[in-house]
């Protein structure tokens, strides 16, 4: 096991050993939990490119080699359908701790990257890349202990990524930030190249992560889905409408 992959698997396991503990502790309350959170997520990637983080606290470069990481989850909340008090009941409890109805709306699975179209522009020659991390749970039940974690490397010069930047930029009257969700039309169509994928598994005390792909060098682009084989960017981009709000908080 060379030593990127070796470290990264020792950080995460040891970020989320006392997790099976701690799922106990948020479900009492109904607070979400982050399976790994965003600074987490910035010292894998530093790990991942034998660096260092920047310690800039969102103000500056997230590693020193000038990488930008992004982190969202797919580990989030769900709507009771049937309580008057509409909260959002965390990802492992099976009920309302409200009303107590089990009648609660699937896992939106719509976590997101931000970027802020702006910023891209203005920094684009210092940056080195976009680094996107993702977590999701292999179920979508509340009983489920194992996570798909993955991480690609988004090109700075990704044409479709620009011109969604451009036209954000330029056409939108409300925000210049891009909410860029994972596996939909405009990541597959940006290019992005995988750089690892596995599986996170927590126990009581202790947690167990296993790569299935693991090249940190790896520029090769992801292969288009069949129902995206068609699209085109220019089309996707026009039909966008810039001027709609846009929050830039991740869901939980």
């Amino acid at each position: 096991m060379n030593k990127a992959k070796l470290s990264i698997k020792h950080a995460i396991e040891m970020m989320t050993r006392n997790h099976g503990e701690l799922i106990d502790l948020y479900k009492e309350v109904n607070q979400p939990i982050n399976i790994i959170t965003d600074d987490q997520a910035e010292i894998i990637h530093a790990l991942a490119h034998d660096t260092r983080c920047a310690g800039s606290g969102g103000s500056g470069w997230d590693q020193v080699d000038h990488g930008e990481s992004k982190s969202t989850s797919h580990v989030q909340s769900r709507e009771c359908k049937d309580c008057s008090v509409r909260v959002k009941v965390m990802f492992f409890l099976g009920e309302c701790p409200e009303c107590g109805s089990h009648n609660l709306k699937k896992n939106p699975r719509d976590g997101r990257w931000g970027i802020n179209a702006k910023t891209h522009f203005e920094h684009r020659e210092e940056l080195k890349e976009y680094r996107l991390l993702l977590i999701e749970p292999v179920e979508d039940i509340p009983s489920c202990r194992e996570f798909r974690i993955r991480y690609w490397a988004l090109d700075k010069n990704s044409e479709h990524l620009n011109s969604y930047a451009l036209g954000q930029r330029d056409s939108s009257n409300k925000s210049d930030h891009i909410n860029f969700q994972p596996l939909k039309k405009d990541f597959y169509l940006s290019r992005p190249a995988l750089r690892f994928d596995g599986v996170l598994k927590i126990g009581n005390g202790k947690s167990e992560m296993n790569f299935t792909f693991f090249d940190v060098n790896n520029e090769t682009a992801i292969t288009m889905p069949p129902e995206f084989a068609n699209l085109k960017s220019e089309e996707v981009i026009a039909e966008k409408k810039f001027n709609k709000e846009r929050g830039i908080v991740v869901r939980s």
